[in-house]
């Protein structure tokens, strides 16, 4: 699942993802660029930081493989 979110440069981005599956995670991303600003499976589900670039911003939740294979949600 995707969330939009536009912001300005030199705003605030905080993000606290909580959940009850510890397969779940979420990944930060800016405009159309793929690579990611946070990857939660490798840097933890929370980030802080001053955004360098006006624009959307794409929050990405996400299953890991082996969940998402097991059927599993997350809440």
């Amino acid at each position: 699942m995707d969330y939009l979110l536009d912001a300005a440069a030199g705003q605030r981005m905080t993000i606290d993802f909580r959940t009850d599956n510890p397969s779940a995670y979420f990944n930060l991303t800016a405009g159309s660029d793929p690579t990611a600003l946070q990857v939660g499976s490798t840097s933890g589900n929370s980030y802080d930081g001053t955004l360098i670039w006006s624009g959307t911003y794409r929050v990405r939740v996400y299953l890991m493989r082996n969940a998402a294979r097991r059927n599993e949600t997350a809440s």
